[in-house]
């Protein structure tokens, strides 16, 4: 009797639909994990949507291989909230386009504008206007994850879409999907690669900035337009921006069951930091980093070959001399001159670059020239080009900036022997220069003409007005000891001057040597005018560009590094000595624990952010204010 109670219990229970319930101590970390997935971060919807599908009888197969029936969407959306709607309907369109985006790529689109539509209205919804479910911050992701799979079908596409596409969603709506590309946004034909900037893997930079919002972030490269004036200091290889793309739905253009779609690409380094989106102004998304490093790779300098050139300081490199910036000329941005030093180029401002333009109030506000110059020329050579080439740079932007945005408060930012080249363009005067080689100045006249016009291009010289601030960075004002030591000479062996620089060197000095004060004659005899020679702590030119007098209208900063030994003022980077570095009369002066590298380190980086901080505040009490201002 009791055997056959007992073989009865388990059909009983069937009967009955009956479960044993039980609880059992879980951890609250596995619940939580449970809790914030959903099918993009694994395989499996979130617990939002499975007790949905589970209310209405249907699996998660079935819901993802085969769809939900009209019926049961009805019913649905029929009892659902509007949060739950927007939520499940986004993560089921969402999974089921990811399984046919190889078979079925028109129906993914279609079902990836479904999931953007849903989960761009879950940005407005009542629920989520204070955010405290969670479903809210899931919805940016529904959409960013929707809009990725329409960039990549029209990638696919060369984007190839004069004419609005149609999408059937099987989800009970069709889109008409057209691409922008008039009024403030950039047609997607000009460039030659656009990609997610997700897809790329970053090496050799220190930190990634990004900017959280609306939309997925692109980088998009294509060539230099070489008939643009703004474009003229691009590199050759042409330029790679921070590109948005932002899928809209009007409101007043969704009728019933048919509904249009726009796809804007934006420009997010023209200082578009927010979207107008039915109404509402959103952040915008942008990755800041990822074009920068895809830039600097298509450039080819990224390795040993900058290095080799600077050494060499090859006739190629003279050529391409001058000032290069990575974005097209922005009116009315400070220009922000960066300065590398010896057997160096721009690509040491790499990080700095990067975390300068990572700060939202000074990517608005500037933008940022690399100078690039062989280092192995004569300090005085390259000093002069420097200026001139500063002249060529602000009468560009003077002719191409528009009425009223004239470029002005100049920043420069230099390192090593950058800072020497630097110094020239902000003294208050170089009046000294020719009573200290020459004694009589006058004596120069009894030059023959063409000796006395390049004398007076050579050491003529005083600030450029349009420089407004100045940092020096591991500067050797009074020169360095590796200049006289044994890595000096082995640099010196290294180097190769370019010919034509050479035959202009000795041509100017043979034709001043007979009025060169004497006691300065062996040193100009020693027929090794190179760079390094220049930085001896001897060198009578560096004597005597120390000596010059920084103009009082120039704010200037020194950064130093001490190598983390803490011994100011006995320190030294490890090439020059504190005693070199330190300049009297700095706005500021900061000690950081680096060798010679100074300006790559972090607490650098923040003393110049600070810095420039500082010069937007100066700009803004020395503006006059505007009539409107002054009614107020």
């Amino acid at each position: 009797m009791r055997f056959h109670r007992f073989l009865g219990l388990p059909l009983v229970a069937l009967l009955c639909s009956c479960a044993a319930v039980k609880v059992k101590s879980v951890d609250p970390t596995d619940t939580l994990r449970e809790f914030r997935q959903d099918i993009l971060s694994s395989d499996t919807l979130s617990p939002f949507s499975l007790q949905a599908l589970r209310m209405a009888g249907i699996t998660q197969g079935q819901a993802l291989e085969e769809g939900i029936g009209d019926d049961d969407r009805i019913q649905f959306e029929k009892f659902a909230t509007p949060i739950d709607r927007a939520y499940v309907e986004s993560e089921l369109a969402i999974g089921r386009a990811q399984l046919l985006e190889r078979t079925q790529p028109e129906k993914a689109v279609g079902l990836y504008l479904h999931a953007a539509d849903l989960s761009s209205q879950g940005f407005f919804l009542k629920d989520c206007k204070a955010p405290v479910d969670i479903r809210c911050d899931s919805f940016k992701v529904f959409y960013d994850r929707a809009v990725r799979g329409v960039v990549a079908y029209l990638t696919e596409k060369k984007w190839q879409v004069n004419a609005p596409l149609e999408f059937p969603s099987g989800a009970g709506r069709t889109f008409d999907l057209n691409v922008t590309r008039k009024g403030p946004v950039e047609d997607p034909s000009e460039y030659a690669s656009i990609i997610p900037a997700s897809s790329i893997g970053l090496e050799g930079l220190t930190n990634r900035h990004r900017q959280n919002g609306i939309g997925v972030s692109l980088v998009a490269c294509r060539p230099r337009r070489d008939g643009s004036r703004e474009e003229m200091y691009l590199p050759r290889v042409g330029v790679c921006l921070p590109l948005t793309a932002v899928v809209r739905f009007p409101k007043q253009n969704c009728h019933e069951a048919r509904c249009e779609a726009w796809l804007d690409l934006v420009n997010s380094v023209t200082g578009e930091t927010q979207y107008k989106y039915n109404g509402a102004t959103l952040p915008l998304a942008a990755d800041y980093t990822a074009p920068l490093a895809a830039l600097v790779e298509k450039t080819g300098m990224s390795g040993w070959d900058g290095l080799f050139d600077a050494i060499q300081g090859n006739e190629e490199l003279l050529k391409n001399t001058g000032f290069y910036t990575t974005e097209p000329y922005n009116a009315g941005k400070i220009p922000l001159i960066t300065v590398h030093g010896l057997f160096s180029n721009p690509l040491t401002w790499l990080d700095v670059h990067n975390d300068l333009m990572g700060d939202p109030v000074i990517r608005e506000t500037y933008q940022v020239w690399h100078y690039l110059y062989p280092t192995s020329l004569p300090i005085v050579e390259n000093a002069k080009t420097f200026r001139d080439k500063l002249d060529e740079l602000h009468n560009y932007l003077v002719a191409t900036s528009p009425k009223g945005k004239a470029p002005k408060n100049m920043v420069v930012v230099s390192h090593s022997m950058g800072g020497l080249l630097t110094r020239t363009a902000v003294v208050k005067d170089s009046r000294g220069l020719q009573e200290f080689f020459f004694g009589d100045p006058e004596r120069v006249r009894e030059l023959d003409k063409e000796v006395q016009a390049q004398i007076e291009a050579y050491l003529n010289f005083s600030r450029k007005p349009y420089i407004d601030r100045v940092v020096f960075v591991a500067v050797p004002h009074r020169g360095s000891d590796i200049a006289d030591n044994w890595m000096g000479r082995i640099g010196r062996a290294l180097l190769s001057l370019p010919k034509t620089v050479v035959q202009k060197s000795v041509a100017v000095a043979r034709g001043a040597r007979n009025i060169i004060r004497p006691d300065l004659r062996t040193e100009f005899d020693s027929g090794d005018p190179s760079s390094i020679r220049g930085l001896s702590a001897k060198n009578p030119t560096l004597i005597a560009l120390s000596g010059l007098e920084i103009d009082s209208h120039v704010p200037y900063h020194s950064i130093i590094g001490d190598r983390g030994l803490g011994d100011t003022p006995n320190s030294s980077d490890g090439v020059v000595a504190y005693t070199s570095s330190h300049v009297d009369g700095a706005a500021s002066e900061l000690i950081v624990p680096a060798d010679h590298t100074a300006h790559a380190h972090p607490k650098a980086v923040g003393e110049i952010r600070r810095i420039l901080r500082i010069h937007i505040d100066q700009i803004v009490r020395d503006t006059p204010p505007t009539k409107a201002e002054t009614k107020r």
